[in-house]
Parts: structure tokens; sequence; C-alpha cells
């Protein structure tokens, strides 16, 4: 789907926020280590600047396409490092864009997980939502290596989100998440499994909010730690 940025005056005449991002938006559950926003690294033919991109906190971010390169990859999914004694990214791509979620780790030699924090960055050029009507959205998702599907369901004209992702050990569901359509940011109430209650964030991305990405944060316990990302049905 190509991105278009919209007039003000086409914005309010289709029902769209008025606000045309430019840039990049995302947010990690954990900062200390890791940060996401916009690439500063160029190597020819592998990084390049300008893109989505992670990197240590304090240093230069390299951007998700040329992590892509050393990756090894399982579907939708890519595998760059490991936690053994270094750092580990777990991460995808949400529809061809350049828009990623994913986790990234390190540990011990023996492989015992110390640090981990998910994470979603993405281009958000041209970003409009709408505020009225609404939309699905069919989502993936990432937690410890493994995956989850689901659907989001965005009701526009009530400026909510709501929707479940899960797999055989874990369901994450959203509940009433307050879109804000001016700055196409989305927040609110995670529970894992039932039972666990956590915080849930993210942000659409790309004209008339064709897609989103976000994560779900649980202070009582990381490992429900999970990012997400989707597109419009």
């Amino acid at each position: 789907m190509k991105i278009v940025q919209l007039s003000w005056i086409s914005a309010a005449m289709l029902g769209l926020s008025s606000l045309a991002h430019a840039g990049f938006d995302g947010a990690i559950s954990d900062g200390s280590q890791r940060q996401v926003g916009e690439s500063e690294v160029w190597v020819p033919f592998i990084h390049s600047k300008g893109k989505a991109g992670i990197g240590s906190t304090g240093g230069k971010k390299v951007d998700f396409d040329g992590l892509t390169v050393f990756a090894s990859q399982n579907g939708d999914v890519y595998t760059s490092g490991s936690d053994h004694n270094n750092s580990k990214y777990v991460f995808s791509q949400v529809a061809g864009q350049d828009i990623w979620f994913g986790e990234w780790s390190s540990g011990t030699e023996n492989g015992q997980t110390v640090d981990r924090a998910v994470y979603y960055v993405g281009n958000d050029t041209g970003t409009t939502v709408p505020t009225s009507g609404s939309a699905t959205y069919t989502v993936a998702g990432i937690n410890n290596g493994a995956t989850l599907s689901g659907q989001f369901t965005a009701d526009f004209g009530a400026q909510t989100l709501n929707g479940a992702l899960s797999n055989s050990n874990l369901a994450i569901n959203l509940y009433n998440n307050a879109i804000n359509a001016s700055t196409a940011e989305f927040s609110g109430t995670a529970v894992a499994n039932g039972m666990s209650i956590g915080h849930s964030q993210g942000h659409f991305f790309g004209a008339d909010a064709a897609f989103l990405a976000g994560f779900a944060k649980f202070a009582g316990d990381s490992t429900l730690n999970t990012a997400f990302g989707g597109s419009k049905n």
C-alpha cells in the first residue's frame, strides 16, 4: 500500500485527524540497555541511515533492514545473535513497511536471560488516523522467541482499541485502549492469561491508520512482555 500525505482539508473531508506525522515513532519497555528510533549508521550495501533502527543506549542505531542480512528467518520472524553472553534480537516487519516490532535479550554463557526488552518502531511519515468508522487488524506478536497471532478492532468514532493475540502458552488481551487521533498513539490496559494486569501502548502508521505496532508490558512479570504489529484487513 502506498503511503500518501493528505492536506488538512482532504483529511477533514475523509474524517481523519488533520495532523500528518513525519519522522519515526517507537518505544521500548526498558531503555536502560537499548533504544529505538531513526537509524544513524551507514555501511555500504548493508546499513542505511534514515530508517527504523535499534542500538545500544547512548550509542548509534542501525536499521532493521540491515539486520535482516545477518539474521536467520523463520516465516516472518528474524533472529540475530545469541543471548549466550551476548545480544539476541528477535523481530518482525509489518506488511513490508519500515515498521518493526520484537524483543532484545542478553544472557549468561549457559543461556540464562539477564536483560530483556520488547519494542516497536516505524516510519510514520504521512500517517493519518480516522475519527469515525471502525477497522479490524490482523496482528502477530513476539514473546520470548515464540510467535502469537490474533485480531484487534479499532473503533475510531469511540477512539478505542480492543483485541487479543495468543499462542498455546500465552494469551494477551487489550481492553479499551484509548486512541489519540492527533498523535496516532494508543494506550491502556493489557491482561495476560486472564490474570496479570499490565499496560499496553502503541502507534498507528500509514494513511488512514493502515498499520499498527506496540507492546504490552507487565511490571509484575516481565517474561509476559510482548511486542506486536499488524495491518488493516
